[in-house]
């Protein structure tokens, strides 16, 4: 994909991508599954959404790309694991998707992406092969969050240096952070007429001394440990001991009794005539 992906696959990146299910993560798609659909999931990376997304769709059959062969070994692994076989990984490309076995244009009831386009420095681009992978009376499903609607309780400066920090790095590679409250907009662009998108937002909200722990944890891990800490260096955004900061900050908020994190996503369902 066009690009370079900002996190990186380190384990902390992961283990908040592994978290994620239909349920949590694609709310806005769940009216539109029948048993009999095939879906193309784009940017699948570990493969829980993907395996998830199988599990409802019993005489269906949902392909998944990723650019990274070692995510998509992990995705093939937890459809093992899961017992699931009406899906299938592979190491590919939105971009470059003609050498794909089994992909084909207008071949899809549904071609999905979740906290894909906010990565890209061709999110329009995205949209549109999208859509062309769609059949007619199909639909494109994209979520993305908007880094600058997140929100916590309470407030810390050190929070605030995260947020900007992170917009800053993601502008710097040309891409799009706040992407959630642009998607219907992006869809606009490809063609897609205002009438046949349906936009809307949800939240995850991190609140409960668990849901603290792991939210609050793995960005304490992420800013340190991923590819984030690096391109904060190469770039010079920050330095080290900004970035420890910023980790003591989230280890910090993770212990407060009435922390409370919002990510507000923005989703669409796109309708392909």
């Amino acid at each position: 994909m066009s690009g370079s992906y900002l996190h990186g696959h380190h384990a902390s990146v992961l283990r908040s991508h592994s978290w994620r299910t239909v349920e949590n993560s694609a709310p806005h798609l769940i009216p539109y599954l029948r048993p009999d659909l095939k879906v193309l999931d784009v940017g699948c990376g570990p493969g829980t959404i993907t395996v998830d997304l199988a599990t409802r769709l019993p005489q269906g059959f949902v392909y998944a790309i990723d650019p990274s062969a070692d995510v998509i070994e992990k995705a093939r692994q937890h459809a093992k694991e899961k017992g699931v076989t009406n899906v299938r990984f592979e190491v590919g490309d939105i971009f470059n998707w003609q050498g794909l076995d089994g992909v084909e244009e207008a071949s899809f009831d549904v071609v999905h992406a979740h906290q894909v386009l906010q990565h890209l420095q061709d999110p329009l681009g995205c949209m549109k092969e999208m859509m062309r992978l769609t059949k007619k009376g199909g639909i494109v499903a994209v979520r993305d969050c908007d880094y600058g609607a997140m929100d916590w309780y309470p407030e810390h400066p050190g929070m605030q240096k995260w947020k900007d920090l992170y917009i800053k790095v993601a502008l710097g590679l040309k891409a799009y952070p706040n992407m959630g409250k642009m998607l219907h907009s992006v869809a606009m662009q490809a063609g897609i007429p205002r009438e046949d998108i349906e936009a809307s937002i949800s939240a995850w909200c991190f609140s409960t001394p668990e849901e603290r722990a792991w939210w609050c944890g793995l960005w304490a891990d992420r800013t340190v440990k991923s590819d984030f800490k690096q391109r904060v260096l190469d770039g010079n955004y920050g330095t080290e001991a900004e970035l420890e900061e910023i980790a003591a900050t989230f280890r910090e908020m993770e212990k407060k009794e009435d922390g409370w994190f919002a990510v507000i996503n923005g989703q669409v369902i796109c309708h392909v005539r």
